[in-house]
């Protein structure tokens, strides 16, 4: 039998005995096990030979006093890890549960509860804000133009008067 194989075994379970039952009790038990999963009794399992085997290395274990003892300790630590495991996962949802109220609280509906019709009027407002600067910013670019091109013309203007004069005081037309 594979080191990794008994590690995975629960052999108790595997006799269908309890944890405090005796050498004795545990030598019966193996005894009807080992009956049912013989190779010779059973020609046509390929695996009664392991099974078989695992069960000859049960009884080994669990019928010599310091073995037995090491296995048992392994065995309960195992079982108290795995029921701290679920208590956990328990203790880890509730605490899920909890976050998840407060941030309710606290922030109303989440994002994720929002309504398809919400969520698009959201988009619409914030895409015709967005439109409406570009829209303002259109115009004050106009609104400049217009005014470079105006102080142009005056600066054009004021030129062609001040030539026209400066023309006339000469005696020129």
């Amino acid at each position: 039998m594979d080191d990794s194989k008994i590690e995975d075994l629960d052999f108790y379970e595997e006799l269908e005995i309890d944890i405090n039952s005796t050498i004795i009790d545990i030598k019966k038990a193996y005894r009807k096990k080992a009956l049912q999963c013989h190779p010779d009794k059973n020609p046509n399992d390929a695996n009664a030979g392991k099974k078989f085997h695992e069960l000859s290395k049960i009884l080994e274990i669990l019928t010599d006093e310091a073995a037995r003892a090491a296995y048992d300790k392994v065995l309960k630590g195992k079982k108290e890890a795995a029921l701290r495991h679920k208590e956990l996962d328990g203790k880890r949802r509730k605490l899920k549960e909890d976050l998840e109220a407060r941030e309710r609280q606290a922030f109303g509906k989440s994002f994720k509860q929002k309504s398809a019709d919400q969520l698009l009027k959201e988009e619409i407002e914030r895409l015709r804000k967005e439109g409406s600067k570009q829209v303002e910013e259109e115009v004050e670019y106009v609104k400049r133009k217009l005014r470079e091109e105006q102080q142009q013309h005056l600066n054009t203007e004021y030129w062609d008067v001040n030539e026209t004069s400066n023309k006339n005081k000469m005696g020129c037309k």
